[in-house]
Formats: structure tokens, sequence, C-alpha cells
């Protein structure tokens, strides 16, 4: 008995969702636990295994069709008609119409007409913890000329979170977003929901200590500009110079900035923060008492 599990994920002429996945990953736990064997049929654009076209389908007993709905069209004719020796199994799908039930010999539907609702599968998955890591970039500077490397760091980035497959959301540090207003309240509640944030800009860095979430600041400016000027102001360790942020010093930095023992490096940060405040009010007190 072997199976191939199948999917709209096995699909290249469509863009399956997460939560097709995440069935998949339940039902080939089960049969690991059952100690079935099984592949699992990947688009080609997925990169993830062998797609179901390329596979011989005689050395499969079973096609067991996972997730999202159950429908009459060419792609799934042609997918059943491939293993029309083997049975065709359909769980955790939506048939609504009905009119693809045929193709199946047994089909547990999550819901179908007639009042039919089963919890979703995707409900029992339990996936690996990984940070959520806050963005800020910026973009070039005028002001520093050609040592701006804006471009450059952050095509660095990007290209290092998706190869990380890292879960990110960009922090828009401006105050319009047409068509809407951006209030710092809005920024700073995103900040304080991240695991860590990466910054190529100063307000980034600063807003991350003050809420106590650790950085991984990224000066866009060969030879440092303000961001390092700004960590070293708060005696913040974790920086990157243009030029030198790449997969690895990325990697490195943010183990660092993750591990736990920059605790006394954030506080400091704060209290330099608050000391430097400090000292602005008096110099503007100074200021006006002078007239």
């Amino acid at each position: 008995m072997r199976f191939l599990v199948a999917g709209w994920f096995s699909f290249d002429e469509v863009v399956a969702t997460i939560g097709d996945e995440l069935g998949a990953d339940v039902v080939t736990g089960w049969l690991d636990e059952l100690g079935l064997e099984h592949d699992v049929a990947w688009a080609p654009y997925l990169q993830r295994g062998p797609h179901w076209r390329d596979v011989d389908p005689t050395q499969y007993t079973h096609l067991l069709f996972v997730s999202g709905p159950l429908m009459d069209m060419p792609l799934m004719r042609e997918l059943t008609a491939a293993f029309e020796h083997a049975q065709r199994w359909a769980v955790n799908v939506s048939v609504v119409p009905d009119d693809a039930r045929p193709l199946f010999h047994r089909v547990w539907e999550r819901d179908a007409p007639g009042g039919v609702a089963r919890p979703d599968l995707a409900i029992g998955t339990s996936t690996p913890d990984v940070p959520v890591v806050a963005v800020a970039f910026a973009p070039p500077q005028e002001e520093y000329g050609a040592r701006s490397q804006a471009d450059q760091v952050r095509a660095a980035i990007e290209g290092w979170l998706r190869a990380r497959a890292l879960p990110w959301f960009e922090l828009d540090m401006d105050l319009y977003d047409k068509p809407y207003e951006r209030f710092p309240s809005q920024v700073e509640a995103l900040i304080r929901r991240a695991d860590v944030v990466v910054t190529m800009r100063l307000h980034g860095m600063v807003l991350a200590l003050a809420h106590g979430v650790p950085v991984v600041a990224c000066d866009g400016v060969a030879g440092g500009a303000k961001v390092s000027a700004q960590a070293a102001a708060l005696g913040w360790p974790v920086v990157l110079r243009a030029g030198e942020v790449d997969a690895t010093t990325l990697d490195a930095a943010l183990e660092h900035a993750l591990s736990g023992t920059l605790g006394d490096e954030i506080a400091e940060a704060r209290r330099r923060g608050a000391a430097g405040n400090a000292h602005a009010r008096a110099w503007l007190t100074e200021q006006l008492a002078e007239g």
C-alpha cells in the first residue's frame, strides 16, 4: 500500500493556500503514524518534491487529495485519470458543487450541501515557532551622495528574508500612506508585537529599543552615518555597516539579537535615552531663559 498525497499545491496552473499545505501536513503525519508509505506531489513552482505528472502512477495504490474545493474541472479530471487504477480518496474538502464526487471513491467533506460541517484539519497543526521580524527599509538618501548604498542593503535584507523563509512585515515610517494618515501609535504597536526589528532607519532602532525589542541595525551609508551614530549614542552593539550586510552577517546578527543576552544593553540604551532627553530639555530651558 502506497499513497500519493495531492492537493491544489500539486498544480502549477493555480496557486494554493497555506491551509491546503497544512491539511496535507496533518494527513502525512497520520500516514507516518500508521507506517504507510507515501509521497507528496508538489507543483513545480514550489520546488519541494516530485510532480504528479513525473511519477509512475502504477507505483501507488492510493491517490489521496487533501483540502480545498472539489470541482469537476480539467485539472481534476487529468489527475484522477492518471490514477484511474488506484483508490482515489478525498479528505477535508468542500464539495460545493457536488459534481466532482464521482471522480473519487471515498470523500470526507469539511462542508457540503445538506448541512455537513466538520472542522478543517489545519486546526490540528503544530508548526515550529519562528521569530517574527519587523523590517524598516530606508530609501537612498541624497544628502550622502555616492556613499548611499541603501538599494544594495535593502536587496541583501530582502534576499535573506526570502532565503530563510522568515515571517516578516514592513514597518513604514512615513506619516502618510495614500489615502490614509499614519500615526506613531500604529507603528509602535507593530514594533511591540515583533520579536526583533531589522532596520535601516534610525527611528526603527530607537523605537524598538524604547519598547524593549532587540534590533539588527543596518547602516545603508558607506563608512557609517546616523544609524551607526545613534547605535553608538545608545550603546547598542548589533550594527552592520553598508558593505558587510549579507546572509552570513545577518544570520549572526539575528542570532545575537535573539540570544536573550542583551537585556542589559537594552536597559542601558533606555537609560541613555532618558538621560539624553533630560539634557536636551535642560538645554532648551536654558535657551528660553536667555531669551
